[in-house]
């Protein structure tokens, strides 16, 4: 009985060993799936499946879609090492996303089948700069001449990339957003920089996490539609002078999480278009100097949050702009502040203002800004800051205090009469009559006392003068 009941179980266990294997092996060969909006938009979607090549020809469906239409594809997660020669893809817009792959190699002319190819994610790989070179990207070879792709966005993000080949953008003219971020560049060296400035329609920058502590100055060097860069998880110490070179262009600057101490009046020197700064997560920033903010004209948003030993703001560091102010948001939550000066911006010419999350003293002039200033009125729901400071009112929503001693909350109306010598009293007239005779009486004293000192000097104890003789004509001696 017990050896029937044995193999009944083994059996089972067999079964359904056996449905989990073809469960799987099924599972390899399914299909892309095609979603299809309608003719002008189709994605091909080829995640997850186990693809370790490119494959040699698309689903019939694909060559349905209209000439001037959108198709997206992707190989996102699969095991593809090595990136063939793509078949070509209709449509007027083609994005293809070989994202979280295997890949150390792509083959020359690999894209030259798809001339319309504006958008290529090849993140999450095994990429040396050594694999990227210009070869990958030329298109079509007509009449001893390689042509160019449409290439507008590259990701090469978090691969093995150190430096960059000078032409590897030779056959992208319309590149405009290019991400390197999570790569071990460390130096931009020579090579990369005649690389990033031969890509001259470049707007978007990302350099984030790449290792780098600095940029040489003509890194930026005929780059001038350049509009957003990004430096965060680096090591500097200072905000690079060299983006004053893209000054005239850049509208977004984030510099997060590096081990900056200051931020002064060098620091955003020259850019003058900047709308939108975000300073954040540097744990070693600890004041904000005059002048600071002086060259943002244009600033609209700024994010200086989660700078945990931020604890000073100059009451200058806006110095200059406040008859022209720009600013709509200003986010200074998860700092150390506790105090902020009122006269440091106009604060009722905000539209949204973060304060959450810092030690706030509740005193007169924090109450001057959210009361009679109207900051309380910009906080969003849900994010109204609390007090730390004195005692008595922690915990306290800031919005929620009332400090009737402070004089700038006083809105009864003081008592302003003129003064006139009716207002005095006959008490006041004799202590004012004597107070100014004990004073010359004093002055007296004081005098005859000099006087008396001075001829006591002259008389008993400054030296008498010294009387020259002639030793020839006096009789004395002879």
């Amino acid at each position: 009985m017990y050896f029937q009941a044995l193999c009944k179980v083994l059996m089972i266990l067999c079964v359904l060993v056996s449905s989990s294997r073809a469960l799987e092996a099924d599972a390899e060969n399914v299909p892309c799936d095609i979603t299809i909006q309608d003719s002008s938009n189709l994605t091909l979607n080829c995640s997850r499946r186990n693809i370790d090549e490119i494959p040699e020809k698309w689903p019939e469906t694909l060559n349905n879609v209209d000439k001037d239409g959108h198709v997206l594809i992707t190989f996102f997660n699969n095991t593809i090492s090595n990136v063939s020669q793509i078949p070509a893809v209709p449509g007027k817009r083609v994005a293809i996303s070989f994202k979280s792959n295997e890949i150390v190699d792509i083959e020359d002319d690999a894209f030259s089948n798809i001339e319309r190819l504006v958008y290529l994610d090849l993140s999450n790989n095994y990429i040396s700069g050594e694999v990227l070179r210009s070869e990958i990207f030329q298109g079509r070879y007509i009449d001893g001449i390689y042509g160019s792709i449409a290439l507008e966005t590259l990701n090469l993000g978090h691969n093995d990339i150190h430096s960059l080949d000078r032409y590897l953008f030779q056959y992208t003219p319309n590149l405009t957003r290019l991400y390197l971020n999570n790569n071990p560049i460390e130096i931009l060296d020579h090579v990369t920089l005649l690389a990033l400035s031969s890509a001259v329609n470049l707007q978007v920058l990302d350099l984030a996490k790449t290792d780098i502590n600095s940029i040489p100055l003509d890194a930026f060097k005929g780059l001038t539609k350049l509009q957003q860069v990004d430096l965060s998880d680096n090591g500097f110490v200072t905000v690079p002078e060299s983006l004053s070179l893209v000054g005239g262009s850049l509208k977004y600057l984030t510099f997060n999480n590096n081990p900056i101490n200051q931020l002064n009046d060098d620091s955003f020197v020259g850019l003058t278009n900047l709308i939108e700064l975000e300073v954040g997560e540097n744990d070693y920033l600890e004041e904000v100097k005059s002048s600071t903010f002086s060259p943002l004209k244009n600033l609209r948003v700024l994010h200086l949050c989660h700078n945990r030993n931020l604890r000073y703001i100059s009451h200058k560091a806006f110095l200059g702009l406040k008859d022209k102010w720009t600013l709509k948001e200003v986010y200074l939550d998860d700092n150390y502040l506790s105090e902020l000066s009122p006269d440091l911006m106009p604060w009722n010419k905000l539209e949204i203002l973060g304060m959450t999350g810092n030690n706030w003293l509740c005193n007169c002039e924090l109450a001057n800004i959210v009361t009679d200033q109207g900051a309380g009125a910009k906080f969003q729901i849900g994010e109204i800051p609390f007090c730390a400071a004195p005692m008595r009112l922690s915990g306290a929503y800031i919005t929620n205090i009332t400090l009737p001693y402070c004089p700038t909350l006083n809105s009864e109306p003081k008592n302003t009469r003129g003064f006139s010598l009716s207002n005095l009293k006959p008490k006041h007239i004799l202590y004012s009559i004597l107070a100014v005779a004990l004073i010359a009486c004093l002055g007296m004293l004081l005098g005859l006392l000099v006087n008396a000192v001075k001829s006591f000097y002259n008389k008993k104890i400054k030296s008498q003068p010294i009387r020259y003789i002639n030793i020839n004509s006096d009789t004395s001696f002879a």
